[in-house]
């Protein structure tokens, strides 16, 4: 074996867990995370303004310390980041509800050092004594893992959040989350930090942020055991250091000891209680209803379906639906709706199972060599069913809105790679305006980009250039059509033996083309656009396009007729939602990936969309699944 180690970070350990399970990474919400993270460490960083030992005399008062941190730290933060905030004032809900409960939770450690005399306050000299060693913030943690078979040593490096000693050999490491997290990587993450910690003493996690009080899980060494031959396979594979990665282990499995029993106890309430909750909940409201059949369980929420009492009309159970977010202690809203004849409530799921692209793609089909596929994934339903929007039938363009964290750009790149691997460059070719400059960029020098400059990542005189040669070739190709006395490309094909490919234009967050200049600028692009979907249909030319703000402003009437397929991912207020789809409900969803398809059927579709993880965008964008899936 080698004596020189390959480096890995507990972050690397993490990422790796969220795309395995085909989960993003935590993404916009992160802003809302640093803050969180940068309040709690100065919290107890000495010479701070705003730490603990600084403000807090031996009454512990909570309200001074809350107000000092928000003063030194928060706020400040807040108006540097107000620009990344700007479409997430839930995410700063949360942040201001976790700041709360974080100041709560470390006053009763404090509480309970006191009671236990391990740490008291002297009034005269208005000091903390005792204090030095009781909290250490943001430790620099390393550790050498090294396994039989194994090519090389791995040297784990990364930095703790919390660090508590209750007594000469009792620690506990403590790792803190905002929001509801995930669970695998959550534990798996915790649980690493206590190995390289030397497997003493215990861990703990805490989610703050949380309704209606933080969560913690507190795991033992015993449990930590069973999840550090997962670990270990995972450090391994993931430096590349271990001759074949064991078959059989699920990386998704790391977290799998730790919340075994969370699952099982949601899935009991599920299929047991939560019904009856639901049954007595709405007699109280006076909207009496019964639960019909079982629970229908998805990877995001539980369905729950209801036979109204005789004389109470459907419009009072759909009215209900704020006060069964309090009654039933849910963090959103549930959404209340018609299914089939029946009035259907949405509830979410404690813990949300992952949807992965890579478990789907076996399901969307071959490579048609002649035709290729204009069929989008549009996401998985209740019964895991796959749902398309079919680009050359009744839905040839898309409007896709959701406001930052509800997975739009996840959606995006899921919808690009359905299509690329149903397709070769013969019969499939993009084109993508990216402002964000990092959710397309595997696409670069790929061979199903139009041209060498189809992937722009700024809003500039490029994307009207852009739109101006789409334009042109709409027209060229109904040319084309006309002389072939062909209705559409797929006759065109047929009837000439033609390699004229399919051509999509992704756009993601086309507000900022529309609302960066001024009137000019936004007449001008928005005459292209309208100009691309009303004829391009015909022609194979498509657009997806994108926006945070599907307000009246940025989604014209005019464009919006144009654009028959709807993707609602979760939006901000009931009015947007009505923009989107033409009725509310957008607003309540889940985030991540949940999303309403509509424009195909009478009623919006509730789905899940996929997550693509990096690995697989590194090989589908750069057309390495080519054609290797063919025929």
């Amino acid at each position: 074996m080698s004596s020189s180690p390959v480096r890995v970070t507990v972050s690397e350990v993490r990422q790796k867990i969220f795309e395995k399970s085909g989960r993003p990474s935590e993404g916009a919400g992160s802003v809302a995370g640093q803050i969180f993270h940068r309040a709690a460490g100065c919290a107890v960083t000495d010479g701070h303004p705003a730490c603990w030992r600084t403000v807090l005399s031996g009454d512990l008062e909570e309200a001074e310390w809350l107000s000092s941190l928000y003063e030194r730290v928060v706020g400040p933060e807040l108006a540097r980041m107000q620009g990344a905030l700007s479409d997430c004032g839930e995410d700063v809900l949360t942040l201001w509800r976790a700041v709360q409960q974080y100041v709560h939770w470390f006053c009763g450690l404090l509480r309970e050092a006191m009671n236990q005399k391990r740490v008291q306050y002297d009034s005269q000299r208005e000091f903390w004594i005792g204090a030095e060693s009781l909290f250490q913030s943001e430790c620099d943690v390393e550790s050498l893992f090294s396994e039989e078979g194994w090519k090389q040593p791995v040297l784990v490096s990364g930095r703790l959040d919390q660090f508590i000693r209750s007594g000469p050999d009792r620690w506990c490491a403590v790792e803190f989350k905002l929001g509801g997290g995930h669970p695998e990587a959550d534990a798996a993450q915790v649980c690493l930090y206590h190995e390289m910690l030397g497997g003493r003493g215990s861990a703990a996690l805490l989610h703050f942020g949380t309704d209606p009080k933080e969560e913690e899980l507190l795991f033992h060494a015993a449990q930590i055991d069973e999840a550090r031959p997962w670990l270990v396979a995972l450090i391994g594979a993931l430096a590349r250091v271990a001759p074949t990665t064991p078959k059989g282990i699920s990386l998704t499995a790391v977290g799998d000891p730790i919340v075994a029993q969370k699952v099982t106890e949601e899935a009991g309430e599920m299929n047991a209680g939560l019904g009856k909750k639901l049954e007595r909940a709405l007699e109280e409201f006076g909207a009496g209803a019964r639960v019909v059949g079982e629970p229908i369980v998805g990877p995001t929420f539980v369905r729950y379906l209801l036979e109204p009492q005789r004389g109470v009309p459907v419009r009072r159970i759909e009215t209900c639906g704020p006060n069964l977010q309090i009654r039933l202690g849910l963090d959103r809203e549930p959404i209340i709706h018609r299914v089939e004849g029946r009035v259907a409530v949405d509830i979410q799921r404690r813990q949300r199972a992952a949807v992965s692209f890579a478990d789907l793609s076996p399901k969307l089909g071959g490579i048609d060599p002649d035709q290729g596929s204009a069929k989008v994934l549009a996401g998985m339903d209740l019964r895991g069913g796959l749902h398309f929007v079919d680009l050359s039938r009744d839905c040839p363009h898309i409007l896709v809105g959701g406001h930052a964290g509800s997975g739009k750009t996840e959606w995006l790149r899921a919808a690009v790679a359905s299509l690329i691997v149903t397709n070769t460059p013969e019969t499939l070719r993009v084109a993508v305006v990216d402002p964000k400059k990092n959710a397309f960029t595997e696409l670069a020098g790929s061979p199903f980009l139009w041209r060498s400059d189809a992937l722009i990542d700024s809003p500039d005189s490029s994307v009207l250039s852009l739109l101006d040669d789409l334009v042109e070739e709409v027209t060229r190709r109904n040319g084309l059509l006309g002389q072939a006395a062909a209705d559409d490309l797929v006759q065109y094909r047929r009837k000439t033996g033609g390699r004229l490919p399919r051509l999509v234009c992704v756009v993601d967050e086309f507000a900022e083309l529309l609302l960066s200049g001024g009137r000019k600028q936004r007449d001008d692009f928005e005459q292209r656009f309208t100009r691309i979907a009303a004829v391009g249909r015909a022609a194979g030319v498509h657009l997806i396009l994108a926006t945070q703000r599907p307000s009246r402003q940025v989604v014209s009437g005019n464009l919006k007729a144009n654009l028959p397929g709807k993707i609602a991912l979760r939006v901000s207020t009931r009015t947007d939602s009505g923009v989107l789809i033409d009725q509310t409900g957008a607003e309540n969803l889940l985030g991540r990936g949940d999303l309403l398809l509509a424009g195909l059927t009478s009623d919006p579709v509730r789905l899940q969309s996929a997550y693509l993880s990096e690995e697989e965008r590194q090989r589908i964008f750069r057309g390495l699944s080519f054609p290797r899936d063919a025929g």
